[in-house]
């Protein structure tokens, strides 16, 4: 009888005994998780329909019209890349530069970031109608001038690191899986900044251009990811999963460190734009500002503003609530007020009209209404999300590994930084554990 170890399991090659392994395991399943399980596969399947719907030739099942072409999809196919390399990023502290406090995130972040980086490309590959025609088109007729050629090109590399960084994390290829995460953090950069410069150098579009675009974009990645981590480890730490010690003293301090980073940074970039808006002599870009102010756009900006950004931000910094279920919730916030801000952006970038046929003389503003089609796509995305990373939380092992050994950094960088990344070097070995954790209960 063929068999397959599968992180440290056991897997036996018979549709037999996979069958009845499976009956097996679904009638010891918890109920509450069946019906998560349930959910997830309800919304999946509403999505399946809807994204049948946009494969049909002349099928127009979006909401998006000549004035207004991006629409929801691409806000979701930008959530989801940058997503993923908030992941890396935040990761990258420990799988690259040893930091103990962040070395829990390692397994969890790499099969974040690979269901968030495929679920990304599914999304676009929707969006396009035809995604057979971007694979031919970027394979065989290469347009190295354009950051949205680039921007594939980096995705798609990133994509194959991510596959043999947990590849060689669950089989045990400990020296390539060192070489694998320092690739993908490095691409990790690389994607979101020419993600952003997609959008910096359309020069229609004034809201999007500029030097800051790419720069906001990676800060916002850094949030997305960094939340992503604060949702999934207040679960492990509520539920006692696998790895809740460490992620109790060390995962969730480590959250906080990076939300607090990452919400600062981001309340200085969106206020710089906004100052910039408001003082800017073009039309598109000052209405667009002023679309979020006290415009279309002011609902949801107000509550990213003040729901995604500065209540995480009050969460993390009271002693009170510095606790796993404030980290928890400003995660929480913190990552919804992403998305929002992601749908503010594509449309802040559409909302003025800019040609006669955009509406110049008859509106002032740009009308978009999603679609059910479009609704559907995006909450299935999230949804595969979740399904999917439930089932890798059930049955792999998703402890930190001792065997890791992060990157040697050259002497010049190594020696300043020596007493935070190597404590193997100090003397007599210290627990920092417990003062990381600012004395949490």
């Amino acid at each position: 009888m063929t068999t397959v170890t599968v992180a440290g399991r056991e897997l036996v090659l018979s549709p037999r005994v996979a069958y009845g392994a499976a009956r097996a395991e679904v009638a010891r399943t918890p109920r509450a998780l069946k019906a998560w399980y349930s959910l997830l596969l309800v919304v999946m399947a509403l999505g399946a329909v809807g994204a049948a719907l946009t494969i049909a030739p002349g099928s127009e099942v979006f909401g998006t019209t000549p004035s207004f072409e991006w629409g929801i999809l691409i806000s979701a196919y930008v959530f989801f890349a940058i997503t993923t390399s908030g992941l890396c990023l935040g990761s990258s502290l420990g799988t690259v530069f040893g930091i103990d406090m962040f070395l829990p995130f390692e397994k969890r972040h790499a099969i974040l970031a690979l269901l968030s980086l495929t679920t990304a490309f599914g999304i676009i590959a929707l969006d396009l109608h035809y995604p057979v025609r971007m694979i031919f088109g970027a394979v065989f007729n290469p347009s190295i001038s354009s950051a949205m050629w680039w921007m594939g090109v980096f995705y798609g590399v990133y994509l194959v690191f991510l596959l043999v960084e947990v590849w060689s994390m669950f089989f045990g290829h400990d020296h390539i899986h060192r070489y694998a995460c320092l690739a993908s953090s490095c691409t990790a950069v690389l994607a979101p900044s020419t993600l952003g410069a997609v959008f910096g150098m359309v020069f229609a579009h004034t809201y999007w251009y500029g030097i800051f675009t790419p720069i906001t974009m990676l800060v916002t990645a850094l949030l997305a990811g960094t939340a992503l981590l604060g949702i999934v480890f207040y679960v492990v730490v509520r539920l006692e999963l696998a790895g809740f010690e460490r992620g109790r003293r060390l995962a969730i301090p480590a959250v906080r460190i990076l939300l607090m980073v990452a919400l600062v940074g981001s309340l200085i970039l969106l206020g710089r734009g906004m100052l910039d808006g408001l003082t800017s002599d073009k039309v598109a870009f000052h209405g667009a500002t002023m679309a979020m102010l006290n415009g279309p756009l002011a609902l949801p900006f107000w509550i990213r503003l003040l729901g995604g950004l500065v209540i995480p931000l009050v969460l993390i910094s009271l002693p009170r609530t510095r606790t796993v279920t404030g980290t928890g919730l400003a995660s929480a916030l913190a990552f919804v007020g992403v998305l929002v801000d992601r749908l503010l952006f594509v449309s802040a970038g559409q909302i003025i009209p800019t040609t006669a046929v955009g509406g110049v003389v008859s509106q002032a503003y740009v009308d978009y209404m999603p679609s059910l089609v479009e609704i559907s796509i995006v909450l299935a995305a999230f949804a595969f999300v979740a399904f999917v990373y439930t089932l890798a939380e059930r049955y792999l092992d998703l402890r930190e590994g001792d065997a890791h050994e992060p990157f040697h950094l050259p002497g010049f960088i190594k020696t300043p930084l020596s007493r935070l990344t190597d404590r193997r070097a100090a003397p007599e070995p210290l627990e920092p554990a417990d003062e990381l954790a600012g004395g949490e209960a």
